[in-house]
């Protein structure tokens, strides 16, 4: 006898049958009953879709729905025991996925990067220390070696993403050698490209290249006089580039790139002229939200409220900040990454503050997420960070007050 999954909703019936359907039929059935608050007939649609993908060998939609359903079995429904065997199948068909994808001649880097994190993810949710390490040691090794190779063909910007995954899964592990090698590499690459800005006069792009240059500086020698000097050199090319904007009267980029050169010099403990850009800022952007509400450029507002509110941050303002980023939710209809950049600039503020290298490595770790739109893990790692401070519940209180999320006390 056929298996079938029927359901109302208004008088409208929902036939699925689980044996003859298409994966895309069943996929589709589930979510509509996860939509509907089905959620248990929805988790076992969505996993009879990905064991037919993985019948037809379609390895990527068959991972991604068991990673799919065993969340919803944790996050909505609280079974966490019942998600694990789907979280496991799914890591080990991401392995799968992988090492196809590195066989091929031409890898792609952004599939392989995902691929790699929903590994670690999936082990880290099984709290497989054993698993997740040897993995992020393979994963470490592989893209250290893909870097090698890219640089050799004179493909730096892949060298450069194949370099940062491999210092990142060193770093999990707590690979010194791994971190420190790869970290030089890096120094060297972006000492290269901030040369070639700065002999084309682009100083946002030599800017962002010595930031970079500290950074990894920063992973062998520490929050030392060597990093801050560089972050020092990064705010003083955010400051040229930001001067070139005035010139062109391009007031928008002129605070953007202010504000990166307030971060630079906060971060290199530069306070005084960190706090005087700051203050400098915090005029420019009042003017110009006003002048961009007047235009009628809305969809601008949210954008430059939220530097109003990271500008605040680095001068130590967290109350007012807050509540400008209150405002800046509201115009830009509370965009995720305005979510994340918030806590990221509180903990830089908390690491300049504190002259913390374990903030700066914790930050590292932010950034990678975020690059790859990772934006709840990102979250979620910032606020765990930021709760390990004096101040810490405090902040995230009225951060979440600011998003609409309210706590009986």
């Amino acid at each position: 006898m056929l298996k079938q999954l029927s359901s109302s909703k208004e008088g409208r019936v929902l036939d699925i049958d689980m044996l003859l359907s298409s994966p895309e039929e069943l996929e589709r059935e589930g979510y509509e009953h996860i939509k509907e608050g089905k959620l248990k007939d929805g988790i076992k649609l969505l996993v009879r879709a990905a064991k037919k993908y993985e019948e037809v060998r379609e390895l990527r939609k068959a991972a991604n729905l068991y990673k799919e359903a065993g969340l919803i079995l944790k996050d909505k429904l609280g079974l966490k025991e019942h998600a694990k065997p789907l979280m496991r199948r799914a890591a080990y068909l991401y392995i799968r996925l992988i090492e196809n994808e590195v066989d091929k001649e031409e890898v792609n880097l952004g599939r392989l990067t995902m691929w790699c994190i929903n590994v670690i993810e999936a082990f880290t949710f099984l709290k497989d220390e054993e698993n997740t390490k040897k993995y992020a040691r393979e994963f470490a090794k592989m893209f250290e070696d893909l870097g090698a190779n890219y640089l050799e063909a004179g493909e730096t910007d892949s060298a450069v993403v194949a370099y940062e995954s491999a210092y990142r899964y060193y770093d999990l592990i707590g690979d010194k050698d791994g971190i420190q090698r790869t970290a030089g590499k890096l120094v060297e690459i972006f000492g290269e490209i901030a040369e070639e800005a700065i002999s084309d006069e682009r100083y946002e792009d030599s800017g962002e290249a010595f930031e970079k240059v500290a950074n990894y500086i920063k992973a062998i020698f520490g929050y030392d006089e060597r990093y801050m000097e560089l972050m020092e050199t990064a705010g003083k090319h955010y400051e040229k580039a930001s001067k070139l904007s005035y010139a062109e009267g391009n007031l928008e980029d002129l605070t953007r790139l202010l504000l990166k050169a307030q971060y630079s010099y906060l971060l290199a403990r530069n306070f005084s002229r960190a706090n005087l850009i700051g203050l400098n800022l915090v005029k420019m952007l009042n003017q110009l939200v006003n002048s961009l509400r007047s235009e009628g450029s809305f969809e601008k507002v949210g954008e430059k409220l939220m530097e109003f509110a990271e500008t605040l941050i680095a001068l130590g303002k967290i109350e007012n900040a807050i509540k400008v980023y209150r405002e800046a939710l509201e115009e830009s209809g509370g965009l995720i990454d305005l979510r994340a950049r918030i806590r990221v600039s509180i903990i830089k503020y908390l690491a300049a503050k504190e002259r913390s290298l374990k903030l700066l490595r914790t930050l590292d770790a932010i950034d990678f997420l975020i690059k790859h739109a990772k934006f709840l893990d990102a979250i979620d790692l910032a606020e765990k960070t930021i709760m390990e401070h004096e101040e810490g519940e405090k902040i995230l209180k009225d951060i979440y007050k600011a998003e609409g999320i309210e706590f009986s006390e």
